[in-house]
């Protein structure tokens, strides 16, 4: 019971979160310059750049299926292709939950344990984090200028200007502001330290596992050179998915691909926040962030945000629908 209590007030935490960032975000946005701007838009460029996400769905699966067989079972492309469109349904709706859902999924149509499974998942999610340090390290060694700007004005700055100044300054409004937030946190920690002394073991114990599936499938795999290949291909395919939309308006054309690999890396740990909405609010202000220090107008580097994460959000829906029918189309046929 207290789980589920905990499970929810974290759901509710975090949609309030996204909201909030959300309303901070758009609150002085101008929509009828958005619906303007939008209007006088190429979308043509919408349907590559949907062309080049179902390829990245497409290689991922392929990925996925060659840690599947790595553990020794076989999926169909179409079973594997469905639950991981609805995986990421589920995930834009409620975080972290589409990992689960994969695998069950899968379960459902081959019977696979679902342990050995979410070994195989992990084990994806420990990969693309590993890409994604690189990339932030090759975006760092060659963006270094403007990364470490981005820190100052998005970070350093605002910290030392609206907390620390005030406080040395006296704002007693600022210094209780920041000691009940310490305090809170604090209160929290030490209100569920008894719970996450509980369930801390299991939890580990099933990530473990887990993880021990997963290496084992990395360890058996045959042709490790193609599943590189394959992970190269998707963070590629990621990279061209915020590429093919700069041309979508004029003022946007002028980035180059010095400004793509700054806003995919720093856009995709905007993604990995587990807020729901793909990450959103904390993706349009990384992003739109990042666009600004490259020239491109506060109005602009909102609207690139705005259409960016509208475009992935409609194609994750779409697919998502998409594999529920799939899914559910097989699933009855079995049953017949």
């Amino acid at each position: 019971m207290k789980s589920k209590s905990l499970q929810f007030v974290q759901y509710i935490a975090l949609l309030a979160a996204g909201l909030i960032l959300s309303w901070l975000f758009f609150k002085n946005f101008n929509f009828q310059e958005l619906k303007q701007n939008i209007s006088n838009g190429n979308f043509s460029w919408f349907y590559v750049v949907m062309l080049v996400t179902l390829l990245v769905y497409i290689i991922r699966v392929l990925r996925w299926q060659m840690l599947i067989r790595a553990i020794g079972h076989e999926t169909k492309f179409i079973n594997a292709f469905a639950a991981l469109a609805i995986s990421y349904f589920v995930s834009f709706i409620i975080p972290r939950l589409g990992e689960v859902t994969r695998c069950l999924s899968i379960k459902k149509y081959h019977d696979i344990p679902f342990m050995q499974l979410l070994g195989t998942v992990i084990i994806e999610r420990v990969v693309d984090v590993i890409s994604l340090f690189v990339l932030l390290l090759i975006t760092l060694a060659l963006q270094f200028n403007v990364i470490i700007e981005f820190v100052q004005i998005n970070i350093f700055r605002p910290f030392y200007e609206g907390v620390i100044v005030k406080i040395v300054a006296g704002n007693l409004t600022v210094l209780i502001i920041a000691v009940s937030i310490l305090l809170i946190s604090l209160f929290l920690f030490f209100y569920f330290r008894k719970y996450i002394r509980e369930k801390s073991p299991k939890l580990i114990v099933q990530f473990v596992e887990g993880l021990k599936q997963g290496l084992a499938s990395i360890a058996a795999l045959k042709q490790k050179k193609i599943f590189i290949l394959y992970t190269f291909l998707i963070w590629t395919g990621y990279y061209f998915m915020t590429y093919f939309w700069f041309f979508v308006f004029k003022e946007t054309s002028v980035l180059g691909w010095g400004a793509c690999l700054s806003i995919v890396s720093i856009g995709s740990i905007g993604r990995s926040v587990p807020i729901q909405g793909g990450g959103m609010g904390a993706y349009h202000f990384l992003v739109a962030s990042v666009v600004m220090l490259y020239g491109v107008s506060i109005e602009f580097g909102k609207t690139l945000a705005t259409v960016i994460h509208a475009g992935q959000a409609f194609f994750t829906l779409v697919m998502g629908i998409v594999g529920l029918i799939i899914f559910y189309a097989g699933y009855f046929k079995k049953k017949i």
